[in-house]
């Protein structure tokens, strides 16, 4: 046989199988067993090495891909740990807060209830002085009345006994005379006293009377410190006549108003001197 005789169908690596038809020669055959062989072990080298190449990138891959999983998952438990403790934290100032605005609200109230009790004692208390003072306004008006009412009838009777109302007060002129310390002991024993002038308008209220009468007027403590009955001394207003007082005699400590029509009518006189006097009593 030919060795051009043989023919040989080898499929691909894929297949790795060939198929002899025709064989001429052992030695041919056994020739092109080996080539076989080595065309499979030439393409069966590569395929192994790309397969374990991609077992290779797949498990690093894997482990790429646990590790970040692993990292991520211990990132979440740590995100996890932050939230828990921040969240214990806050609820703890929380209720801290609460606490502490429970216990102000608790505070708040006690002192409106407090605050509505004192309310309510003024209330009370209020409506007892309205009570009290409506009470003193319906006295009053009653006293007032009862005053005025006894006003005038002390005026009519103080008017039948020579009393004349003048400016808010009484004066009684006397009808007979008598010595100054006579005529005062008289005024007292009324209730009233001589008359003292503390005005222009009753310095011509007296004058008027047209006598010669005693008022309440002394130096016989000091001489020449002229003093009113009450007690003070006699200040800028007054009325001597000209030249007066002079103590003409050496003991004229009493004064006396004249009967003279000048403005100025006062005048010194020995306090044993019969005169009439003039009492002046206010009754309010």
């Amino acid at each position: 046989m030919d060795e051009q005789d043989i023919y040989a169908n080898v499929e691909g690596p894929s297949g790795l199988h060939i198929k002899w038809e025709r064989v001429q020669s052992s030695e041919n055959i056994y020739q092109n067993e080996d080539t076989c062989c080595s065309v499979e072990t030439d393409r069966t080298g590569p395929a192994l090495s790309d397969l374990e190449e991609s077992n290779t990138v797949k498990k690093r891959s894997c482990i790429a891909t646990a590790l970040i999983l692993g990292l991520l998952c211990l990132l979440l438990l740590t995100g996890l740990v932050i939230l828990v403790f921040l969240y214990t934290k806050d609820k703890s100032n929380w209720e801290l807060k609460m606490l502490r605005l429970q216990t102000s609200y608790n505070n708040l109230t006690e002192k409106q209830h407090q605050l509505q009790t004192s309310y309510n004692n003024l209330d009370e208390e209020n409506h007892q002085l309205k009570t009290s003072y409506d009470n003193l306004t319906e006295e009053k008006a009653q006293l007032k009345k009862q005053l005025e009412d006894a006003t005038t009838d002390l005026r009519k009777k103080l008017q039948a006994l020579r009393w004349t109302y003048f400016a808010d007060k009484y004066y009684y002129i006397s009808s007979t005379m008598q010595t100054w310390q006579d005529s005062r002991n008289d005024c007292l024993q009324k209730g009233a006293d001589l008359v003292i002038i503390n005005s222009p308008e009753e310095q011509e209220f007296i004058s008027s009377r047209k006598i010669s009468t005693w008022i309440g007027l002394t130096d016989a403590e000091t001489e020449g410190t002229w003093k009113w009955v009450d007690g003070t001394l006699l200040g800028s207003l007054r009325y001597w006549a000209e030249s007066e007082p002079n103590n003409g005699y050496g003991n004229e400590n009493c004064a006396k108003i004249s009967s003279s029509n000048l403005e100025k009518n006062w005048y010194d006189e020995s306090c044993d001197f019969k005169m009439y006097w003039i009492c002046e009593v206010q009754l309010i």
